[in-house]
């Protein structure tokens, strides 16, 4: 006898996902095996207590670059997005495409004129060396996405508001800013969780281990602090991993339900 197996196509869909997702756990759980081997949770208690760096502070420096990067980024996209937007101004068009083409040059192309820039303005080994360049580098992409958020707000609002007598600024914070919300926290948050994984810029721009972020900190559980690594040291270069991507994590968590609306939104008008 001949059975006919038809699948649902929510069944199917959700068997993808599910694959999906266990692809991309399957390094962090076995990245938390590892990190408790040797010695469990005190691989843990070692990382915090660890002689050579202090990891409070790594995490401080990096949750310092990562909120004021999105803080600015957020700042500066939104006014960028509604001047784009809704605002009429000559060569309108042309400035927004050069913006755009930004995000064809690869980071890596433009560390040499960065440095530059950086060393002439006498930044180096600061955590300004790091917010900065990050700030330049994330801002096009987040335009992108704000900019096709606030077109799809009706122009009607703009005109009736401006009927009434409302300024340009006060139609940006009064009526343009609150609708844009899920779209802001969308950017801020990719901001945020990019800065926080930044390697490249403080690897050039930092040497002062007390102004180090976490991704730079990885390297004394490596071998990179002068330590030769052993089993322990690598159960502990685990633990710190972890450790760091926690409230990128916690944070991606929070905010997703900004982030699916913000993408979603963005994503439906250039």
């Amino acid at each position: 006898m001949l059975f006919r197996i038809r699948f649902h196509p929510k069944i199917l869909i959700q068997a993808i996902l599910i694959l999906f997702a266990l692809v991309w756990l399957f390094p962090l759980v076995a990245a938390v095996s590892q990190s408790l081997k040797i010695q469990g949770l005190k691989n843990y208690w070692d990382v915090l207590n660890y002689p050579k760096i202090n990891l409070l502070r790594v995490i401080f420096n990096s949750f310092v670059i990562a909120i004021v990067t999105s803080a600015a980024v957020g700042l500066l996209v939104s006014l960028a997005s509604f001047s784009f937007s809704k605002m009429k101004f000559k060569g309108k068009s042309v400035l927004y495409y050069m913006l755009l083409a930004c995000l064809s040059i690869p980071p890596a192309a433009i560390m040499t004129p960065m440095f530059i820039l950086v060393k002439k303005f006498g930044l180096m080994n600061s955590l300004s060396a790091v917010i900065l360049p990050v700030i330049a580098l994330q801002a096009p992409f987040m335009l992108l996405i704000l900019k096709n958020y606030f077109d799809t707000i009706p122009s009607a609002l703009i005109e009736a508001a401006r009927i009434d007598g409302c300024s340009s600024l006060r139609v940006f914070y009064s009526i343009v800013l609150p609708l844009a919300v899920p779209a802001l926290v969308t950017i801020m948050m990719l901001t945020f969780i990019n800065a926080w994984n930044e390697y490249l810029i403080p690897l050039l721009f930092i040497k002062s281990t007390s102004n180090y972020p976490v991704t730079l900190a990885a390297t004394y559980f490596t071998g990179g602090g002068g330590i030769h690594q052993t089993p322990k040291m690598l159960a502990q270069q685990y633990a710190a991993l972890i450790m760091m991507t926690i409230p990128s994590i916690i944070i991606y968590i929070f905010s997703q339900k900004y982030l699916q609306a913000g993408l979603t939104a963005g994503a439906l008008k250039s």
